[in-house]
């Protein structure tokens, strides 16, 4: 699989964890602390999935 590939399989799970999670596994769970850390950690990972695109990006 090519760089690019690993990139975008990389972006559908983001993707899918950040449906999956929060209205599955965290639907019931009351509100606390976790969902912040999932947010949290969700946001941090966007941005370095973007960061890691913008680093192999070729003008």
């Amino acid at each position: 699989m090519t760089v690019f590939g690993w990139w975008l399989t990389i972006v559908g799970g983001l993707i899918l964890s950040g449906i999956v999670v929060p209205y599955g596994i965290l639907s019931g769970a009351p509100a606390s602390s976790g969902i912040a850390v999932f947010w949290t950690l969700f946001a941090l990972g966007v941005v370095a999935v973007i960061a890691a695109g913008i680093r192999g990006w070729r003008a």
